[in-house]
């Protein structure tokens, strides 16, 4: 029976050997307990809900669905788990993922399992966490002007037009207009898809 200050676990990433190294070193690591592992999305989406865990270590790049697809189901749940997005990419525009209220945690995947460790105890305990290495890297060129950035930026964190303008200060009409110049500036069908495609770059992993 698990102990009331045990911390529980699901991790999903479709890498196998690193999903088994994970495995491993969690098993080691005092005061945490790995309840499942996932391979895919839908896996991910199946764990948490059976064993409803205090923390979701999610890799971004999965099948059927994505990390985001699985944040997104969860939050339209209300489930209450934390979620850490695991990544092998350190690229700025991810932040825009880290910010979103249903998102706790954003660790490289090349850091420290020391990290990862204070990383899940930091979420667990109702905090927030961007793994540093992030924050020494140069944001990459963007198409987009610094008030399209912030549109979207609040689009990640899943605001709708009158909150986005709200926010800002700005009429509703004009978040819409900036938010037509996104989708095409990024060549999106939605502003949706404009999120991802600005998270995700098309490089590989």
């Amino acid at each position: 029976m698990d102990t009331p200050d045990l911390i529980r676990l699901v991790a999903a990433d479709d890498h196998r050997l690193f999903l088994d190294g994970l495995q491993r070193l969690l098993a080691e690591a005092p005061g945490l307990r790995l309840v499942a592992a996932a391979a895919n999305g839908t896996e991910a989406l199946d764990a948490v809900r059976r064993e409803r865990p205090d923390v979701l270590l999610l890799d971004v790049d999965m099948p059927a669905p994505d990390g985001f697809a699985v944040a997104d189901a969860l939050r339209a749940e209300g489930c209450p788990v934390r979620i850490i997005l695991l990544t092998m990419h350190d690229e700025t525009p991810y932040l825009l993922a880290a910010s979103r209220p249903d998102i706790q945690g954003f660790v490289l995947k090349d850091t420290a399992f020391e990290e990862l460790v204070d990383a899940i105890r930091l979420v667990a305990a109702g905090g927030r966490y961007v793994s540093p290495a992030i924050d020494a890297r140069p944001a990459p060129p963007s198409p987009l002007s610094p008030r399209e950035q912030e549109i979207l930026t609040c689009a990640g964190q899943g605001l709708t037009t009158q909150q986005t303008a709200d926010r800002l200060g700005i009429g509703a009409k004009t978040v819409e207009t900036h938010r037509a110049h996104i989708l095409q500036k990024l060549s999106a069908a939605n502003i949706t898809e404009a999120v991802r495609k600005a998270i995700r770059p098309a490089s590989p992993r």
